[in-house]
């Protein structure tokens, strides 16, 4: 009796520890973040080509309901220069809780992205450049302030490897900061995203 009762005590003693979170990603269950991060986010950011004098460029990141978001890099300010991005990058996304690895640095929102396809405009010649393919799952950690109007992004890291191998987020990862855009947004020309949209891909 006395070993059956100290075996009953060993099993409730370990059953917390089958239902807690195992490290990794997973979804948003009430869409409570997708609801949060949809819409237009513009950022600028000071950045120094190969031996040139740092400037200032910018990002404008949409994040669709229906679950795809599009990056877009801009040399000049899209909302007064209206223009084609030079690069866009196109991903399916999902928002979602990360569980990292080390228990330390406790569980946060990210947004997992799977990049499918990246366009390049080449200025001199006025054409664009498509690149298609499998890239990965990529991260950025996220949060949203009170009233709605900024994002808090982080650079994009890379959480999972083949294997199904789960890498701590990198306290190195930058943060950035966005502000969120009126929608719908006309932030360049029409005529300006359907050549991005309909661009004929380089052999």
């Amino acid at each position: 009796m006395i070993i059956f009762l100290l075996s009953c005590c060993f099993i409730l003693y370990l059953t917390p520890g089958l239902h807690a979170q195992q490290p990794g990603f997973s979804a948003d269950k009430n869409d409570s973040h997708t609801h949060q991060l949809t819409g237009h986010w513009l950022n600028e950011f000071p950045f120094a080509p190969s031996g040139q004098t740092p400037r200032i460029f910018w990002q404008l990141i949409e994040f669709s309901g229906d679950g795809s978001t599009a990056h877009d890099y801009f040399s000049r300010d899209p909302l007064l220069h209206p223009a084609p991005p030079y690069t866009r990058v196109v991903s399916a996304w999902q928002a979602g809780i990360f569980v990292d690895p080390q228990r330390t640095k406790g569980t946060f929102p990210v947004v997992r992205l799977e990049p499918s396809a990246q366009i390049n405009y080449d200025t001199e010649r006025e054409r664009f450049q498509h690149i298609t393919g499998n890239f990965g799952a990529q991260f950025r950690r996220f949060s949203v302030s009170a009233d709605g109007a900024h994002l808090t992004l982080s650079e994009l890291v890379v959480l999972e490897v083949p294997g199904n191998i789960i890498i701590s987020f990198p306290t190195h990862a930058r943060d950035m900061v966005f502000r969120r855009l009126p929608d719908p947004t006309s932030v360049v020309h029409p005529q300006s995203w359907a050549r991005v949209k309909q661009a004929p891909r380089e052999p």
